[in-house]
């Protein structure tokens, strides 16, 4: 049943805007949202970080190629360096990524992917 005042009325309820919505939210970081949500992500245990990254990372290869008008070829390379530590490799031949936009892409890819404890962004 409706919120109804004593007169019959409904009380006037205050617009929201993205403004006052924007002021109640906080900044948080890519790898703080990632290490908070891992098991809707797919990174809450070793196996699944491991096929969530590979998929992830060739669903890329496979979007760019497509984009661009290219049929794909999708190179993967997974190369165990420790107990549950991989070295992983996707390669494929689409347009790649502009020179510029590197150290963006990769900064922002190791604070995803960095959430193990033994693991800082500036390794």
């Amino acid at each position: 049943m409706p919120n109804v005042s004593k007169t019959g009325k409904q009380p006037k309820r205050r617009a929201i805007t993205a403004e006052s919505m924007a002021a109640k939210q906080r900044d948080i970081s890519v790898s703080e949202f990632f290490a908070k949500n891992r098991h809707l992500l797919g990174f809450d245990n070793p196996r699944k970080a491991l096929l969530t990254t590979v998929k992830e990372a060739v669903d890329n290869s496979l979007d760019a190629c497509e984009e661009a008008g290219i049929v794909p070829e999708v190179w993967v390379h997974i190369e165990t360096t420790g107990p549950n530590r991989y070295k992983i490799g996707v390669q494929d031949n689409g347009p790649g990524i502009v020179k510029k936009q590197i150290p963006l892409i990769l900064l922002r890819k190791r604070e995803i992917f960095c959430l193990a404890p033994s693991c800082s962004p500036g390794e």
